[in-house]
């Protein structure tokens, strides 16, 4: 078994950098590599848009042209220096990453605050996104998985609310120009900017980051705070008719009623572990191995701001769609009814301290582990009330979780079999 004193916990703390305008540059310092993170996140999610999409749309066309350089120009600039951006936009934020080899700091670092300084959405450029968008949700929509998903949220929270509302091809038709460009001069601001630098950091990087990203005043947005749903609206049931799909999709789960810091939550954690969250899981043990429904089955736990989501999701066989969900809930019914064996809690304990080794196991790594702590207003206590979990966790407790919280379970499916 592992012990909590092979684990040096030190870089998970990031080091800082107070910046000329008051802000605060975070990063992690690797001087045995040459690439560079920098991450830029923002308050910037579709909780803040007025229409749908319109934080995708900000999101991926931000930086694509300024007013100075048309998007050609910067695509051969990236391009021809290796650069390469990541975008992602969720429910709270909008993030945009560059990874980059340290020599080019000194030529990026001008066009990155002319990005910021100048932004530009050009019509060709807008119609483009417009033109991939539309592709991307039709194909979506013929998805089962994408379906049981959107449907497994809305029932969850509503569709008026954040979490369960979903874009569709119609409403691409209201997006326009001046609105994706308006959410962008709001919320792509360096002043509202969370900055982290991970890898090769060094005093001259630091000061181009001064020069380049310190814009003044400092004026950070106040982050959102998601509404709740209106109601409880765990328990539901609903399957999805997609009769041309060669398979059935299917998700099952609760939005927790604790937040990560409950007492139960990190305990919670090695439960799920055992029922479908490694590939020796009891699900992947019955619904793949025994019963050969799917390629594969799993359950987990997803923090997002203000509230938990547990769930459980496979791919199955069309004709294996009654059964296969009717083994989760035995397999759920065994976790309630008996305690889990000491030989497999412990198996289970070496696999999360495993999988925590590795999550931390590299500068980059570490970096994003910060930047979705810091976004999820998640602390260090998590990783503690973790760790602590995994040692210490009996399996008494386990049994009681399981009493406790799988018990009004929303089921959604997807697929050609609707009944």
């Amino acid at each position: 078994m592992f012990s909590l004193q092979l684990i040096d916990r030190a870089p998970l703390v990031p080091a800082t950098h107070p910046m000329p305008n008051g802000n605060t540059l975070f990063y992690f310092p690797n001087a045995n590599i040459d690439l560079v993170k920098l991450d830029f996140t923002f308050e910037a999610g579709s909780a803040y848009q007025q229409l749908r999409s319109q934080a995708h749309a900000a999101n991926q066309l931000f930086g694509e042209a300024t007013s100075l350089h048309e998007a050609s120009a910067i695509a051969e600039f990236l391009d021809f220096r290796g650069i390469v951006v990541e975008r992602m936009a969720d429910v709270c934020q909008g993030n945009i990453s560059f990874y980059f080899l340290r020599k080019y700091a000194q030529e990026l670092f001008p066009l990155l605050r002319e990005m910021f300084d100048h932004p530009l959405v050009t019509p060709q450029l807008f119609e483009a996104y417009v033109g991939r968008r539309r592709q991307t949700i039709a194909t979506n929509f013929q998805q089962t998985k994408y379906r049981a998903r959107n449907r497994f949220y809305e029932l969850l929270y509503g569709f008026e609310h954040p979490m369960g509302c979903y874009a569709t091809v119609d409403d691409l038709d209201l997006l326009s120009l001046d609105a994706v460009s308006a959410f962008m001069r709001q919320h792509y601001q360096l002043p509202n900017a969370h900055i982290i630098l991970g890898g090769c950091v060094d005093s001259e990087l630091l000061a181009l980051a001064d020069r380049y990203l310190a814009p003044s005043p400092y004026a950070p947005q106040s982050p959102i705070r998601l509404p709740q749903p209106l109601q409880p609206s765990n328990g539901q049931t609903d399957a999805l008719f997609m009769p041309a799909a060669v398979q059935s999709s299917l998700r099952i789960g609760s939005v927790l009623p604790f937040q990560w810091d409950h007492p139960d939550y990190a305990p919670f954690m090695v439960l799920n572990t055992i029922l479908g969250g490694y590939f020796g899981s009891r699900l992947m043990s019955n619904i793949r191995e025994d019963k050969g429904y799917t390629y594969g089955i799993y359950s987990q736990t997803q923090i997002f701001r203000d509230s938990i989501v547990f769930f459980i999701t496979a791919d199955v066989a069309a004709e294996a769609t009654r059964s296969a969900v009717e083994e989760v809930f035995r397999e759920i019914a065994l976790l309630q009814q008996q305690p889990v064996p000491d030989e497999e809690l412990e198996r289970v304990r070496n696999v999360m301290m495993g999988d925590f080794i590795r999550s931390i196991d590299g500068t980059f790594e570490i970096s994003e582990r910060y930047r979705q702590m810091v976004f999820t207003h998640v602390t260090e206590q998590f990783t503690d009330n973790y760790l602590h979990a995994i040692q210490h966790v009996t399996p008494a407790t386990l049994q009681r979780l399981a009493q406790k919280y799988l018990t009004t379970l929303t089921t959604v499916t997807a697929g050609p079999c609707n009944d």
